[in-house]
């Protein structure tokens, strides 16, 4: 099935909070449709919650919930950019990273300022074909970026393993996983 680009916007309040400020958070959510997109969104929501609000608990405001139209088709991996802001934003990149595509990707990471991001979950699902300069800008950008793999094939954890890109860029077996492992991170104390 198709996956596409869909906007949603979730509504939350922190629970025992005596002034009830909502917060609001925008994604833009990848799933087959908008029923998909939304869920997608819920989980990466209550990971958003986790990070920014430590030790809080959070109610979800559902009659607040927006759901946008599907938007472009996504045919290769995409990425979920975490930030201080209030949005979690989301970069497609296509299912052969070559050359000239490498170093797209390598400036597309580059362009991801530090002091906001949180970090960056990609779903190598669809990634049929990686080349050295396109590994070069997953080593180049992991540590800085807070980079986590996720849903990546056989083969290309393979690639990664043999070049000792594991070690920098760590992968997990779904988005669940990787979410997890950047939530425990985050509450971890900084060295």
């Amino acid at each position: 099935m198709p996956l596409y680009s869909i906007p949603v916007a979730i509504a939350y309040q922190l629970e025992n909070d005596p002034q009830e400020i909502p917060y609001s958070i925008g994604i833009q959510a990848v799933g087959t449709s908008t029923q998909a997109a939304q869920a997608v969104s819920m989980v990466l929501t209550k990971a958003l919650i986790q990070i920014r609000h430590p030790g809080s608990q959070a109610r979800i405001l559902q009659d607040r919930i927006k759901i946008g139209q599907l938007g472009p088709q996504i045919d290769g991996p995409y990425a979920y950019v975490f930030t201080q802001g209030n949005h979690i934003n989301q970069l497609g990149f296509p299912s052969r990273i070559d050359q000239d595509r490498g170093t797209q990707l390598d400036e597309a990471f580059t362009g991801l300022d530090t002091v906001n991001t949180l970090g960056v979950l990609v779903d190598c699902i669809h990634l049929a074909y990686i080349n050295s300069t396109g590994l070069a800008a997953f080593a180049a950008h992991a540590t800085r970026l807070n980079m986590r793999l996720f849903r990546m094939s056989d083969p290309l954890a393979k690639v990664f393993e043999i070049t000792g890109l594991t070690r920098a860029v760590p992968s997990y077996q779904d988005l669940p996983s990787a979410l997890g492992a950047l939530v425990r991170e985050s509450a971890a104390p900084r060295g």
